[in-house]
């Protein structure tokens, strides 16, 4: 949890940088993904409490993965907005955060009904 509220810092120092050289562009984007490692660190902090899913090593995984996959698609799009060209290449970014995220919760849900089936 600490080390996401690390990384969410790292990404705000990092784009206050590229937007100085950037010659005055921004985007929503590159200011906004530093709040993905956050929203991580808040289901990690639910999780202690036994709110969320993340309950097993797999499941942690997946979900550390959805969220760096989350993040570069915003450094991608961010990135080329700045530049000044549009396109979608960051759209496999967002369905395959998605998909983990997904197969994050579904390995979760699998485990514990087998816990519950073993008893």
């Amino acid at each position: 949890m600490i080390s996401l509220v690390l990384i969410s810092l790292f990404l705000l120092l990092f784009n206050r940088i590229y937007e100085h050289f950037s010659y005055g562009e921004s985007s929503l984007y590159m200011r906004g993904m530093f709040a993905i490692p956050l929203v991580g660190a808040l289901a990690y902090g639910l999780s202690f409490l036994g709110r969320v899913w993340l309950s097993n090593r797999t499941s942690v995984l997946l979900f550390n993965s959805s969220l760096a996959i989350a993040t570069s698609g915003c450094l991608i799009k961010g990135i080329i907005e700045i530049s000044g060209r549009s396109t979608t290449i960051d759209i496999p970014y967002w369905w395959t955060g998605f998909a983990f995220l997904a197969l994050s919760g579904l390995v979760c849900l699998h485990s514990t009904r087998k816990q519950e089936d073993l008893l």
